[in-house]
């Protein structure tokens, strides 16, 4: 049998072949934007069964409708490739197989499966990891990147996806550690990039994750919508914790939003970042009307719980209240559907967090707290990252705030606190809870550390004159 770059068997590939896959494994790794060519190859074989199974699976990860009927086509395609082929190829057969018919249980434990009899497979390893980020499961995340690394441990890509599960456990030191170990073999990786800005975020780091974003940003150019949109979501992050708000928003425009608006992980992108700056007391003026429109068409898809419960929350901001009424049902109906495996997301998490969204959005504090608090338990199991998943529990504590719920709302901001005792803004929150209950020396003592904070931003940002 020939082999490819990894070392991986396959079945009739021909040097054409074996090409577009070693080409696909490093744009696909690399976050890269020249899949075009890969496609076309994918279109063109005739022979070798895991082109059109890579294929299926790269428009899959669209989370579109027209992925999804691609990924069809290419599954039947592949159906029809399997002579010859060996048991890896056949193994990813039925991982697309499972992952076209909506079983993504079962197609996550096929990669997983994959990975641990042929850790040189990095794309099923990416795959693994994807999906098991999609439904929460740090510690899958991990074992993936774990396995990876005994099989590759001179991959500069295979440190990222290793540190990132790290850090999605909660690991940050070691996470951190793996990251620049990965950037140390080259520093053109944007996961090991995106994995250090999580780690330097969940510590309250903010002038650190300024800075090294900014030191790395050359580097984005040439990656795709996502994956340049989001490193860049992640600089305007920290900038709003530093209280510079005026450049976060104009990130928003020229780096966030605007790349490819049809595409759903910028427009989750989108939604994140104006929600957090109108937590931040930002008018964000006219953005939403323009954000919905891109959002309307989306209302009945619900291949991702993560995405859907963004683009419900992106159109009730932009007062769309015929299409969240209309979204808010199929979201019923959908989890109304669900199969076990994916009833804790859909009923117990999305049902109460739409609705609490869009209670939220039109000004129902009292209820967008109580719904909100319902799903906060299994917000897990929606997927994304911890960083991404804090917004549902920043406009829980917004609603819990103006609606009067004080000693809640005390609570998660003292754990904040904690966690992150850097941020001014959380010290301002707490100040203005502790006045409400009336423990003014507190609420003193809270105000003075958010001023003092506030004036190490200023001189730290005259001294290094960073911009956005």
């Amino acid at each position: 049998m020939t082999r490819d770059g990894q070392g991986l068997e396959l079945g009739n590939a021909d040097a054409r072949a074996v090409a577009a896959l070693d080409f696909v494994t490093q744009e696909w790794l690399g976050f890269g934007k020249r899949f075009a060519d890969f496609i076309a190859a994918a279109d063109r074989e005739e022979k070798c069964l895991m082109l059109p199974l890579v294929a299926a699976s790269l428009v899959l990860t669209m989370y579109s409708p027209e992925g999804q009927a691609a990924a069809t086509r290419y599954l039947a395609r592949a159906q029809r490739l399997t002579a010859g082929a060996g048991a890896r190829e056949r193994a990813w057969l039925g991982a697309i197989e499972w992952w076209v018919e909506g079983d993504t249980d079962r197609s996550l434990q096929q990669f997983r499966r994959i990975v641990a009899e042929w850790p040189r497979d990095l794309l099923a390893g990416k795959l693994a990891q994807l999906l098991a980020f999609n439904r929460g499961e740090a510690e899958t995340l991990l074992e993936v990147g774990e396995k990876l690394l005994a099989g590759n441990p001179d991959n500069r890509f295979v440190w990222g996806m290793y540190a990132f599960g790290l850090e999605e456990c909660n690991r940050l030191d070691e996470a951190e550690a793996a990251a620049r170990k990965g950037l140390a073999l080259d520093r053109n990786d944007p996961w090991a990039h995106h994995a250090i800005a999580h780690c330097l975020e969940a510590r309250g780091r903010m002038l650190e994750g300024v800075a090294f974003l900014h030191s790395v940003s050359d580097t984005w150019a040439e990656c795709n919508s996502f994956m340049q949109t989001h490193n860049w979501w992640h600089l305007a992050l920290f900038l709003i914790d530093l209280d510079r708000t005026g450049e976060a928003l104009a990130l928003y425009d020229e780096r966030v939003w605007g790349v490819w608006k049809e595409f759903c992980e910028d427009q989750a992108n989108a939604v994140s970042l104006l929600a957090r700056l109108e937590l931040r007391g930002v008018d964000v003026g006219a953005r939403w009307a323009d954000l919905a429109t891109y959002l309307k068409p989306r209302l009945n898809e619900h291949l991702s719980a993560f995405h859907d419960v963004h683009y419900l929350y992106g159109l009730a901001r932009a007062g769309e209240r015929g299409a969240v009424t209309e979204m808010l049902a199929s979201l019923e109906d959908r989890a109304a559907r669900a199969r076990p495996f994916e009833r804790e997301t859909w009923a117990d998490c999305v049902v109460p967090l739409a609705h609490g969204l869009a209670a939220h959005a039109s000004g129902d504090m009292a209820a967008a707290a109580r719904l909100l608090g319902q799903a906060m338990p299994h917000l897990r199991t929606l997927g994304g990252s911890i960083a991404q998943r804090a917004l549902f529990g920043a406009i829980h504590l917004d609603a819990l705030t103006r609606a009067g719920w004080n000693d809640a709302a005390l609570a998660i901001l003292q754990a904040d606190e904690r966690e992150r005792p850097g941020v001014a803004a959380t010290k301002r929150a707490l100040a203005d809870v502790y006045r409400k209950v009336g423990r003014t020396e507190q609420a003193l003592a809270a105000e003075y550390q958010a001023e003092r904070l506030a004036r190490q931003y200023r001189a730290a940002h005259g001294r290094t004159g960073e911009a956005a």
